[in-house]
């Protein structure tokens, strides 16, 4: 289930929202993007190499309080209507924010907001924290390639300057 969601997240911002991207085509956009001209500055997001614009995005982080705030007292009190109502007034203000169709990202992203429930259900611990939130919705990350180059082989750290 980590995986569907980063799945779907890693492609509802991956896929050049404004086009006919691959991640559109398989969720039924494919007809859509295509009858529609791409918006004036329109921007293909990409999130395969590096994600850590997306995880500092304030939108992002009230996700994670939005999905904090949810799970507040227990899962059998969880307001299902009202987090996915929070979650698609997050989902817009990201697209806003970032120049992108809000319609095509939130079908991109409808799917998030009851995996979340089911992880933090099945893993409350999943919201224990913003890092381990965003290793649950985006997966694990990698170091950035000047620090993993910059340690030896043997996997320790590189030396001190």
């Amino acid at each position: 289930m980590k995986r569907t969601v980063l799945a779907l997240f890693a492609a509802a911002l991956a896929a050049p929202i404004a086009g006919c991207g691959t991640a559109g085509h398989h969720l039924g956009m494919h007809a859509q993007a295509a009858s529609a001209p791409p918006a004036a500055g329109a921007k293909t997001y990409d999130m395969r190499d590096d994600a850590t614009d997306w995880i500092k995005d304030p939108n992002v982080h009230a996700f994670y309080q939005a999905t904090r705030d949810a799970f507040a007292q227990d899962p059998e009190h969880l307001d299902r209507a009202a987090y996915q109502a929070r979650s698609r007034e997050i989902f817009t203000a990201l697209a806003k924010a970032h120049n992108m169709p809000v319609e095509p990202l939130l079908v991109h992203l409808k799917d998030i907001p009851d995996q979340m429930i089911l992880i933090a259900t099945r893993d409350p611990h999943s919201l224990d924290s913003y890092d381990s939130f965003v290793v649950q919705l985006f997966g694990p990350q990698r170091a950035p390639a000047q620090s993993a180059s910059a340690s030896s082989s043997t996997g320790s750290p590189p030396p001190r300057p």
